[in-house]
């Protein structure tokens, strides 16, 4: 059950994955030409990356939480680490409405017809929930490591 009672389709996420999927280098440079288009103020965030491996790790996210959910997998932990880790790269709360906007675009684009509301609105929900663990495990990552220690204190 997702958010706010509403049942997340699984079969649509994994079918729609899989329909770019074969495509999925195409899909992740166009889903950052996308980005970088729409949100300019991302591009230092990615200053210092290999973007081809960026690409790859994108799409292996993707698969990683389609297939997870698909199986019944806890894939909170993982989430949560991804979290942790882009709030070290500097990413903020703010980022993650225009990552989810420039995702969703480049589906779209790549489904075409295919892509419908019942699509979108199960993409959007799965984007939402994934992003709102990551974004609260960032946060309290970086209160955690930027909160001296109750016995280090004079």
């Amino acid at each position: 059950m997702g958010r706010k009672g509403y049942v997340m389709d699984v079969a649509l996420l994994q079918q729609s994955f899989a329909e770019v999927k074969p495509q999925q280098e195409a899909f992740a440079e166009a889903f950052y030409r996308r980005l970088f288009a729409l949100y300019p103020q991302t591009i230092p965030l990615f200053a210092t990356t290999n973007m081809k491996r960026q690409q790859s790790l994108l799409m292996a996210t993707l698969e990683l939480v389609v297939a997870g959910v698909a199986r019944g997998d806890n894939v909170i932990p993982s989430v949560e680490q991804l979290g942790r880790r882009h709030a070290i790269y500097g990413v903020k709360a703010e980022h993650y409405p225009m990552v989810g906007q420039a995702l969703l675009e480049t589906f779209k684009q790549f489904l075409q017809d295919k892509w419908t509301a019942q699509v979108e609105a199960t993409w959007a929900q799965a984007y939402v929930m994934i992003t709102d663990l990551m974004r609260r495990a960032g946060e309290r990552h970086l209160i955690a490591i930027n909160t001296p220690e109750e016995n280090s204190r004079v």
